[in-house]
């Protein structure tokens, strides 16, 4: 029997994660085989989490659902009968037709987010409710909080490339906990550790990234916003900031400075569990080079002052000018980094079309 030739696909990892890894998916026999990280990307460099590597045992599963169901028992008990294709589309059509008929388009409320269905599949459902007319959704509470501070304080969720974090002096892995949840990160920061940076964890949990760390910094849950103004409040008062980024980059740094006033280290100290002499230390540390990358999670805008807290970050490579350092900077997320790159899939012109049962 000749062995099967496996020949290998150039794909991207469709789950919803920062990482978005370049992958090499083996296929023989119209069958994936293996799939692992692309070595040739810069980013992925051959890295990729179990669940991916994987990805084929999910594909294959024989618990996987591949045809349409129609629950034919009481909800709840998990009774389905297969139904075809036409059929699924004609009763659902029917459904979304009756409700405009009856109370309007607006009747209607889509809800979906990523998990694994990659960009193309995450909108595919959008120009058919906006060209419905149904009730218009934030489709996360994930990232709305924290993306809305950092759009505030930057103009656009985008920061620092975290490739530039290898030739940084410091490392700040705020509120997340990359070793598990974002492992490409932690080959970065391996690396810039090897070459000579300081790693430090801010996070309430002694996490697998924390033990990595050289210093992890075990804050109260939801104070990290406290910190961060406090150490501005530091890095205000001994003069490490850079004068010169302040007056040609920022907007409002007099209001700034009056406002961390009121967040002195002993204060801060009280509110995040954190010592005054290690909230001096770290911002003698922070300010004291412009290579300086904070990289921060999304976790710790779940609270109820988590636009804030992203906000008071985002302020802090400001103030050192980190965000104009090779090396340096900040980043919570880059979906904004890409200009109007969903707006094909998204179709929102769509929104302007009469639609069914919709006044004009």
């Amino acid at each position: 029997m000749a062995e099967l030739v496996a020949l290998t696909r150039h794909s991207v990892c469709p789950h919803d994660c920062p990482s978005a890894c370049s992958l090499c998916v083996s296929v023989a026999d119209g069958r994936i085989v293996d799939v692992a990280g692309d070595p040739r990307h810069p980013f992925t460099q051959r890295v990729i989490c179990g669940k991916v590597h994987d990805h084929a045992e999910r594909v294959y599963s024989p618990l996987r659902v591949l045809h349409p169901m129609r629950r034919v028992g009481e909800k709840g008990r998990g009774e389905f009968a297969r139904i075809s294709w036409d059929d699924a589309v004609e009763e659902v059509a029917h459904h979304l037709t009756r409700t405009i008929a009856q109370w309007g388009p607006e009747a209607i409320l889509p809800f979906s987010y990523a998990g694994t269905l990659g960009r193309i599949q995450y909108y595919a459902g959008h120009p058919l409710f906006h060209a419905l007319g149904a009730s218009q959704l934030d489709r996360t509470i994930c990232t709305a909080t924290g993306y809305a501070g950092w759009r505030a304080t930057l103009g656009v969720v985008a920061g620092n490339d975290a490739e530039q974090l290898v030739d940084a002096d410091l490392v700040l892995l705020w509120g997340i906990n990359a070793a598990y949840s974002h492992i490409n990160l932690m080959t970065l920061v391996k690396q810039a550790r090897a070459k000579g940076a300081r790693i430090v964890c801010i996070d309430p949990y002694r996490t697998r990234t924390a033990r990595q760390a050289d210093e992890h910094l075990m804050i109260r849950s939801g104070t990290d916003g406290a910190l961060a103004l406090g150490l501005m409040h530091v890095l205000i008062r001994e003069g490490l900031v850079d004068p010169d980024y302040i007056r040609r980059a920022t907007l409002g740094f007099e209001a700034l400075r009056d406002h961390v006033r009121a967040y002195p280290p002993a204060r801060v100290a009280e509110i995040t569990g954190l010592s005054a002499e290690t909230i001096v230390g770290l911002a003698r540390r922070y300010g004291g080079t412009k290579a300086a990358y904070i990289r921060v999670g999304i976790g710790l805008s779940r609270h109820e002052n988590g636009r804030m807290t992203c906000r008071a970050i985002a302020c802090l490579p400001a103030l050192t000018g980190a965000y104009a350092h090779p090396a340096g900077g900040a980043l919570l997320g880059s979906s904004g980094a890409f200009g109007a790159g969903d707006t094909v899939l998204e179709r929102r012109d769509l929104l302007l079309a009469p639609a069914p049962g919709r006044s004009t």
